[in-house]
């Protein structure tokens, strides 16, 4: 019986150290590029499926799209597909699973740095899980735009020139969010609001929900935000 405690305490000793040495040796910091080239797509859509980490998403790709990841275990490597259907391109892009093994999760990094086209028109849709992200979208040509913070804090900066309007669902989840919304472009927000605080000073009240910005009255283009907001701070702020 005594035997048979010692097996199994070595045993378990072993696992653990197994465990441990792996994090420790294998969990080492490894790269990856992206690059979509251009083909005869006439628009885009993008699917990007974040787990956690810290994301970086802005226009100016030299292809459709390009970046790095930068992550330390091999469970967090993205998987990336693109199919043209007819004169679409389609892109997902997807964290791989995340692998805790218990005590040691504080050591996963996760890093995305990802640029889009500024070509053609796309539908984007992120996800960005667990993270602190920024999204600088000025310079895209956006069909559409749908957002789900998740957890953590994140800007999206929808600044610049837009010619074309777009409709913009955005599901806040738990954390700070600041807007960063264009000048001269009209903007119209309807907001469904749960714990969190939302600070539109910068905005007038059209009615019950819906706010504006100054050039809405006038502007023959219109971005229409709908948020629905969680638990955190929303701020609203107009680029210079």
């Amino acid at each position: 019986m005594n035997k048979l405690l010692w097996i199994a305490l070595i045993t378990g000793i072993l696992v653990v150290s197994g465990i441990y040495g792996y994090n420790k040796w294998f969990a080492k910091a490894s790269g990856n590029e992206i690059s979509i080239a251009k083909d005869g797509a006439t628009a885009l859509n993008v699917d990007i499926d974040f787990g956690v980490g810290d994301l970086y998403v802005q226009g100016g790709a030299p292809e459709w799209i390009s970046g790095d990841f930068y992550y330390n275990h091999k469970s967090l490597e993205p998987k990336v597909t693109y199919k043209k259907r007819k004169d679409v391109g389609s892109v997902k892009i997807k964290q791989g699973k995340k692998t805790t093994f218990g005590f040691n999760t504080r050591k996963f990094e996760n890093d995305w740095d990802l640029q889009l086209t500024n070509e053609i028109p796309i539908d984007l849709n992120v996800d960005m899980g667990v993270s602190k992200s920024t999204l600088k979208l000025e310079g895209l040509q956006l069909n559409s735009l749908s957002i789900d913070s998740g957890v953590g804090d994140s800007v999206i900066d929808l600044s610049g020139d837009w010619s074309k309007g777009f409709r913009a669902d955005m599901d806040m989840g738990v954390g700070d969010v600041t807007f960063i919304l264009p000048k001269q472009t009209g903007v119209r927000i309807t907001v469904k609001k749960g714990l969190g605080s939302v600070d539109l000073k910068e905005f007038t009240r059209q009615n019950d929900g819906v706010y504006v910005n100054e050039a809405y009255a006038d502007s023959n283009v219109t971005i229409d935000l709908f948020l629905d907001i969680g638990v955190g701070d929303v701020k609203f702020r107009i680029s210079e």
